[in-house]
């Protein structure tokens, strides 16, 4: 595509994470943990992330956000100011998995076997995504039962990433191992997967904002009477 100034944003899990692309290469990107305070910490981050390229938001030439899973507070946050965004600045949002990158962000070597990230979604539940071997484009996050991981995945050989990777190694049988455990998403592998989605079909490809991946309702309840 040429030229090309990409912000990519991650709010979905434990951290907030900003990165800014510019032809070919994050050139600024900062990422913090917290388990709370997304929203009071991204807009600056942005703001901070901006100054240190020497780039003007208006200039912007498409927003990589991921859409989930993860929580529910989280995505809101990520996709409503990738939204904005795109309101002020004319361009498109794509939506990445996040289990999708998570698995990037893990930046495992080369390998026969397709990468299954699993995160825990607790009350018994997993989110789960199978990547195969040699693509950076999943099949789809799913939310299952844990004891039904095995039925719903039965590719082998298979490489587990995420935080249930534990869980699912307990109830998978076969090639299976544990290629890495607690992975945050990175704004930077973000912004990498949104230019080559990009390069492959284009900006025209994108006209509709993404929706969110929340896969189930939340946790929290409104109160009954």
């Amino acid at each position: 595509m040429g030229w090309m100034q990409l912000l990519a944003l991650d709010t979905s899990l434990g951290a907030c994470s900003v990165a800014l692309w510019r032809d070919g290469a994050v050139i600024a990107g900062e990422r913090r943990p917290m388990a709370k305070g997304h929203a009071e910490a991204l807009v600056p981050l942005i703001e901070q992330v901006c100054a240190q390229a020497g780039a003007d938001l208006l200039h912007l030439d498409a927003i990589g956000v991921t859409r989930g899973p993860g929580t529910f507070t989280g995505i809101r946050i990520g996709l409503a100011t990738a939204r904005g965004l795109a309101l002020a600045t004319g361009c498109p949002v794509i939506g990445v998995s996040t289990l999708v990158a998570i698995a990037a962000t893990a930046a495992l070597p080369p390998d026969p076997a397709a990468v299954l990230v699993v995160q825990d979604a607790r009350r018994g539940e997993v989110y789960a995504e199978c990547i195969p071997a040699g693509s950076d484009r999943g099949n789809g996050p799913q939310v299952m039962v844990a004891d039904d991981l095995a039925a719903a995945f039965p590719e082998r050989p298979v490489r587990l990433v995420g935080s249930g990777a534990d869980i699912a190694a307990e109830r998978l049988t076969g090639a299976v191992t544990i290629a890495a455990r607690e992975i945050l998403p990175d704004a930077a592998v973000v912004a990498a997967l949104v230019a080559a989605q990009l390069e492959a079909q284009g900006v025209g490809a994108f006209g509709v904002p993404p929706g969110p991946l929340y896969l189930r309702a939340p946790d929290a309840k409104l109160p009954t009477r």
